[in-house]
């Protein structure tokens, strides 16, 4: 009986480690990702970002499959398409301007574009640096129809001044 608790222990201690060791591995190495969005700030502008959404540094960082889009639409070279970038720490974003919809929707194909990414990041407990590769889509064509013109925020908050001023005036008539 000692024997199976002796056992038994040991095992559930081996599974709490490796299962720990696993979760740490997680959460100790980079992950480059690059993706578009709307710039809240600029009516229209569409951005490219390249994050690091890990937890650990991003190293070494090469782009391929962005033939399509090594200059945004003002013909400004995106850099680190070209020659990559030397390192991402956790959470830090490159962030270029692409340019409008309409600009962008003549200059980019109408399929989705592909983009493998290659890094290096240490992990924890390793010895030496893990090549990392990641592939992402990134679909102009999605932002087709969205209103980006103004975001609901601005819209939300120049209707409310209006109705402030629209009182304002009755209550000084």
């Amino acid at each position: 009986m000692d024997k199976i608790l002796t056992i038994s222990t040991f095992i559930i201690g081996l599974l709490t480690f490796v299962i720990a060791y696993i979760v740490y591995f997680n959460n100790s190495k980079g992950d480059v990702v690059v993706y578009a969005k709307v710039d809240m700030s600029r009516q229209g502008i569409i951005l490219l970002i390249i994050h690091n959404i890990g937890k650990g540094i991003a190293q070494d960082i090469k782009f391929s499959g962005t033939d399509f889009i090594l200059k945004n639409a003002a013909d400004i070279e995106i850099g680190a398409f070209k020659v990559g970038t030397p390192i991402l720490f956790p959470d830090e974003k490159l962030i270029y301007c692409l340019g409008t919809y309409p600009t962008l929707k003549k200059s980019l194909p109408n399929h989705p574009l592909k983009i493998s990414i290659t890094f290096h990041s240490k992990i924890a407990l390793y010895p030496y640096k893990r090549k990392i590769m990641n592939v992402v889509t990134v679909d102009i064509n999605s932002f087709s129809g969205v209103d980006i013109s103004e975001s609901t925020f601005q819209r939300e908050v120049r209707n409310s001044l209006k109705e402030i001023a629209s009182s304002l005036q009755k209550m000084s008539s």
